[in-house]
């Protein structure tokens, strides 16, 4: 019989990004080109993709994008039976940023920004095989950032940004009471800081643009409530409500990439990313009142290439931007760890979307991805429950973006 209160972590799957719980950038133009652009970023959503980008924009701009990711998870195991899930969440996305040209070909600019990086939701139907290990989960974490950038000479743009992250998550997993089923639940919130830096260089002469971006590390403390539902009353000494908190990981990550003009109205793109996930050890649940558990995770490092592709004023209608773009998340997790709670892997992803100049300051944005996880296994030999994994992800994104001036003349 189960006594402890948490035999899984709280995260929901990944999603379309693999590599822990990061999720896509709700915007549209970063999602159809596989987030290959941090060299060729412009407007407001620099701010949270390549912030030295900001520098040199002129006068205000605005970007409200939303996004719609729908996950699909299918477990089996040859003794316990099959199970699925689809779980849809819509994280939205705003920044609004506002620069100036300076003499001597400096600039500079500034941008604040709201999103949803990182979170999942999981709700495996009642009473599958592996409702011990978990039920459901909701979890969010939302980024507050504000930028700055300068243009310091005429090829080098530098960039660094705050950001506040705010999370909120609640999870529910059955207990065993022989006779019955009982009900285990962990609601928790809390926050963290981080900050960023960027850099931006043109090469002189060449329509070569190259980008790098750091965001750091950020361990935010989550608090909050156990909550227990039919417990018998020999197990209400160590199964009652009580203060729980837990420690939440965004890693550090890195982005290094190329933008190469290849024909006037054709751009290629290509990044690397580094997610430094290999500090996510376990998920330890520390109670008020009598439990505290550890639950390993022991995650390794993804490493992400992305390539990605823009066509700006196609002929047959010069409105129009069509983008595409392909990534690979390399993100292979221990299986003796793995868990229906955070199914991660492997995943191969291409998008592709367009953009459609209403005015010449003013655009409507659209781009879809699909995902294809890597089927996993859960090591037999270990203490994972067992199974077999697959997962593919669906995300469409949606954005407006206005800018003070002519908004085809961007970059």
């Amino acid at each position: 019989m189960r006594t402890l209160i948490i035999t899984a972590t709280i995260l929901a799957p990944a999603a379309a990004s693999a590599g822990g719980y990061l999720i896509p950038s709700s915007d549209p133009r970063a999602l159809a080109v596989a987030q290959a652009g941090v060299a060729d970023e412009s407007g407001a959503s620099a701010v949270s993709l390549n912030t030295a980008a900001l520098a040199g924009q002129d006068g205000f701009d605005i970007a409200v994008a939303g996004e719609l990711l729908n996950n699909r998870t299918e477990w089996s195991d040859p003794t316990l039976g099959t199970a699925s899930l689809s779980a849809t969440s819509m994280p939205p996305s705003v920044a609004i940023s506002y620069g100036s040209k300076l003499a001597a070909d400096h600039a500079w600019g500034v941008g604040v920004g709201f999103g949803t990086p990182a979170g999942g939701l999981l709700n495996w139907p009642g009473g599958w095989a592996g409702q011990e290990a978990i039920q459901s989960v909701d979890q969010k974490v939302f980024a507050m950032g504000a930028g700055a950038a300068l243009q310091v000479l005429p090829f080098l743009k530098l960039g660094a940004s705050y950001i506040r992250f705010q999370a909120t998550e609640e999870l529910h997993q059955s207990l065993n009471y022989l006779d019955h089923f009982g009900d285990a639940g962990l609601a928790m919130s809390g926050g963290a800081d981080s900050f960023g830096v960027a850099a931006e260089v043109r090469v002189p002469n060449v329509p070569l643009s190259l980008g790098f971006t750091y965001s750091h590390v950020a361990n935010i403390a989550l608090s909050g409530q156990a909550h227990f539902t039919g417990v018998p009353a020999a197990f209400q000494p160590t199964l009652h409500d009580q203060d729980v908190t837990e420690t939440l990981l965004i890693p550090d990550v890195v982005f290094a990439g190329a933008a190469y003009q290849v024909m006037p109205h054709v751009k290629i793109m290509a990044a690397y990313s580094f997610e430094h996930w290999s500090d996510y050890k376990e998920d330890k649940f520390v109670g008020s009142d009598g439990f505290s558990v550890s639950v390993p995770r022991n995650y390794t490092n993804s490493k992400v290439i992305r390539i990605g592709g823009e066509w700006k004023g196609v002929p047959f209608l010069p409105q129009l931007t069509l983008r595409a773009g392909i990534l690979r998340s390399i993100s292979d997790q221990p299986t003796d760890t793995l868990s229906p709670s955070l199914t991660d892997a492997s995943v191969w992803a291409p998008s592709i979307g367009a953009a459609f100049h209403v005015m010449s300051n003013l655009s409507v944005d659209i781009a879809y991805q699909h995902a294809f996880f890597d089927t996993v296994t859960a090591n037999p030999m270990s203490e994972a429950f067992p199974g077999t994994y697959k997962t593919n992800v669906d995300t469409v994104s949606l954005g407006i973006y206005w800018r003070m001036g002519d908004r085809r003349g961007q970059k």
